[in-house]
Formats: C-alpha cells, structure tokens, sequence
C-alpha cells in the first residue's frame, strides 16, 4: 500500500484517500438513513439512523470543504483522467463537492428557521427561533430531499463509472483511490 500523503501520477495520497472512504461511508449512513426515513418512519431502526442523520450532515459538510481544499492543494499533482470523457468526470466531480455543500447547507438553513434547538456531533449549534421563518424552512423542505436525491444519484453514477473504468475499460481507476497507486 502506498503511504505517500501527496496525492502523484500515479495514484492519491493518503489524506485524499481517507477524506474519500470516510466521506463515503458516512454519505452510504445518509442514505440508509434517508431510504428508512421515506419507507418505514417511526420503527426502532429508523430512528437509530435518522438519529446521526443531522450530526453526520454537518461532519460531511465539514469534511466537503477540507477535502476540497485539500483537493486544491494537490490539484497539480492529481493523476490526469483518460480519454475524452475527462471534461464530463470534471463536472461530474465538481457537482458532486458542489451538492456535498449544498445539501447539508439547505438542512441548517432549514433548521435556524425553525422553532426546534439545533445540535450537531453533541454541540449545540443555535437554539430555535421564537417565530419560524416561512422562507427557510420551506426551502429546506422543498430542496433538501430533492437535492439530496441528486446527489446519491450522481454518486452510483460515480461508482458504477469507476468499475466501468476498472473491469470493462482496463483502466486501473479504482486502484488509485484503495491502494494509492495504480502500478501496484
């Protein structure tokens, strides 16, 4: 296994490897949490889920932004995309860090238009408000699940191209993101 910190050519680093599987994991939590939510609301497990589902909303928001700084920082060494879908995985990438903002955002600002108190990872972020403010939380219920359907949408997408890349293309993608480097 490659230990290099840096992302390089050949693979990511360590720090870029980690910000990926920790965010996936938490982001595979969401949407069980979420598919619970939608199916079966009001069952022991669902609320077990749904219970981390506003905590680990803030922890990816948190990890979205350092992991595109630090996506940023090793922008000139990351390895280059092949073949000519390379502008549509640009995009597609940049959606994806684009909705892992806007997705938890669209959630707080639905949250500190309403009346209930907000806490995160144990941490009281702000205490409701005396009156609901109508814009905010009507964007939240009319935006959050909306978007947040995109984005799990976006990231099977993603997925499903990674093995295509792998498995049918030959291109040794997925090596990248677990072993650090493809030539391993």
């Amino acid at each position: 296994m490659d230990t290099r910190m840096m992302d390089h050519a050949h693979g990511y680093g360590l720090i870029s490897r980690l910000f990926h599987w920790v965010m996936a994991l938490l982001i595979v939590w969401q949407a069980t949490s979420a598919i619970l939510h939608y199916l079966v609301d009001d069952t022991a497990i669902t609320d077990f889920f749904f219970g981390y589902h506003f905590s680990n909303g803030v922890l990816i928001l948190i990890l979205a932004v350092l992991r595109g700084v630090w996506g940023l920082i090793n922008l000139s060494r990351r390895p280059a995309h092949d073949g000519g879908l390379q502008r549509l995985a640009a995009l597609g990438h940049v959606a994806m860090y684009a909705l892992l903002i806007a997705v938890p955002v669209i959630a707080i600002i639905r949250a500190y238009g309403s009346t209930r108190d907000f806490s995160a990872l144990g941490v009281q972020i702000f205490s409701g408000m005396d009156n609901e403010i109508e814009w905010m939380t009507n964007l939240g219920n009319q935006w959050h699940g909306f978007v947040g359907w995109i984005l799990f949408a976006l990231i099977a997408g993603h997925i499903v191209m990674a093995f295509v890349h792998t498995y049918a293309w030959k291109q040794p993608l997925i090596a990248r993101m677990t072993k650090g480097d493809e030539r391993i």
